[in-house]
């Protein structure tokens, strides 16, 4: 009876303000790659980098509603799911009492919740990692015969999102010795030739986006990288990736600095202000998991394969990462959640029931107030860009322009008003002179011109753009939204001393 009403909790947390949120950037980008309004071949499915599989599922929910709580039931739908693959999971390698730790971890996760409300594939992704896992587990340690099965759940997470090869890999290499050992390599390989096979069609779809020249020759490590350095110098990797990663595993985007913090300041100095909250929530964490690790590398298969899962895909995105092909993000070794959380489960089972209990009751407090933070706190919200975009919309008059860098596809999405809209984009805001230009080429003949500030450290880290609509013309008024800040400026005015 406890299980049910774990997924119950976990269902509740995952629907709970669903729709409360605007959509972000990168939820946007789902919605280009699904193609909504227009018709979606097979070549499009087999050339989308966003995960063909997520796609489709995205291109007919939303010809039934492109609300943000019918895009997103999808995600959440998935991580319910999620709950009890990992309570087996729990419970196949660690036992009962783990597995049933593990379930209500993840039900109150707030990095999997984050996920689960999200118009992106890494609910998807995190379902079918645990799923494939699962049965990975019980084919090469119990000699299981689900190979339809792993095949399906391998194949399916590799079309939601490419990051699950890395998974794919952690796999083969935690059984290979097993697998010889029991002479079934040969059924291992198979299942594996089959994959390949499946998994051809995106892998040509996908080539037309590959382009990588001498990447090696741009490997410098950067002391903090931002994503939108991609490919244009230094390597995106860092080494404060290593902890935040680990730490955000286990608690989310909602305990430390929110985004803003963290991209308009230097790591340390983003996190000394939240030391208080961080240090004893990671010491929680790093005692629960070293705990597990322990115990399932003492009952033998479980801590390789544990090992293997979380250093494989981890060392796999660094790689990429250190050769500038991708920016190392949390989200890129998302496959590894189910086994973290397994093992911070197995940490907690491992003490006295009384211990136990306080250790796994301190994991739970910390991912509540992250929790609490994500759901009411705005520093921690994605862009209420829809807000902006309304507000603007409400109040806007013949005669205005709307300037909105970074996140202009969020602002047309949900923008019903007349004004045009244009952008800044990183060359040009490389001096106030290019940004003036632009500027003055688009506004020519317009009375106002409404500027949206948000994600703004992407295309114009030097902040180029505020400065000079500051210095140049008089502001009307300013509007603050959860991470954006909305600004209305004369054109035929200048600043007054006021200002």
């Amino acid at each position: 009876m406890a299980l049910p009403l774990v997924v119950l909790l976990g269902a509740f947390l995952r629907f709970y303000r669903l729709g409360g949120q605007s959509l972000w950037v990168d939820e946007i980008l789902t919605l280009q790659a699904a193609n909504i309004g227009e018709s979606l071949g097979l070549r499009d499915a087999f050339s989308n980098i966003q995960g063909p599989f997520h796609a489709l599922l995205i291109h007919f929910v939303a010809k039934l509603s492109t609300s943000e709580v019918a895009l997103r039931s999808l995600s959440a739908v998935a991580g319910t799911g999620t709950i009890p693959v990992v309570y087996l999971l729990g419970r196949d390698m660690a036992g009962r009492r783990a597995g049933l730790v593990a379930a209500v971890l993840l039900a109150v996760s707030p990095f999997a919740i984050w996920y689960s409300q999200e118009v992106r594939n890494y609910a998807f992704l995190i379902f079918l990692s645990a799923a494939s896992t699962l049965v990975a587990w019980r084919i090469i340690v119990r000699g299981g015969r689900a190979w339809p099965l792993y095949v399906a759940s391998v194949t399916l997470a590799l079309y939601s999102n490419l990051s699950a090869a890395f998974l794919w890999l952690a796999h083969t290499i935690f059984g290979l010795g097993r697998l010889v050992r029991d002479r079934r390599l040969w059924k291992w390989a198979g299942a594996c030739l089959v994959i390949a096979v499946l998994f051809l069609p995106l892998f040509l779809g996908l080539t037309r986006w590959v382009e990588v020249d001498r990447v090696g020759e741009r490997v410098v490590v950067a002391p903090f990288a931002d994503e939108g350095e991609l490919l244009r110098g230094a390597t995106t990797f860092s080494p404060m990736a290593v902890p935040y990663a680990v730490f955000t595993m286990v608690y989310g985007f909602g305990l430390g600095p929110g985004a803003h913090e963290l991209h308009v300041n230097s790591p340390l100095r983003a996190f000394s202000r939240h030391l208080w909250l961080v240090v004893p929530a990671g010491l929680v964490a790093v005692a629960a998991f070293l705990l597990g690790f322990r115990r399932l590398w003492a009952g033998g298969g479980a801590g390789r394969m544990v090992a293997s899962v979380v250093v494989v895909p981890f060392a796999a995105a660094a790689v990429l990462a250190l050769l500038n092909i991708k920016p190392f993000n949390v989200r890129y070794v998302a496959v590894m959640l189910p086994v973290v959380v397994v093992t911070l489960s197995a940490g907690v089972a491992s003490l006295p029931v009384r211990r136990g209990a306080w250790l796994w009751a301190a994991v739970v407090i910390f991912s509540l107030v992250s929790l609490r933070n994500y759901y009411y706190v705005p520093e921690y919200a994605r862009e209420d860009v829809r807000g902006a975009a309304r507000y603007v919309a409400e109040n806007e008059r013949p005669g205005d322009i709307v300037l909105v860098p970074v996140v202009r596809h969020v602002f047309e999405f949900y923008f019903e008003g007349q004004a045009e809209l244009f952008a800044v984009y990183r060359g040009q805001t490389k001096s106030s002179e290019g940004v003036e230009r632009v500027v003055d080429e688009r506004t020519e003949g317009l009375t106002r011109l409404w500027f949206v500030d948000s994600r703004l450290w992407h295309m114009d880290p030097a902040g180029r753009t505020p400065s000079v609509l500051e210095e140049r013309y008089k502001r009307l008024e300013t509007r603050r939204f959860a991470g954006a800040k909305l600004t209305l400026y004369a054109l035929d005015e200048s600043p007054t001393r006021e200002y």
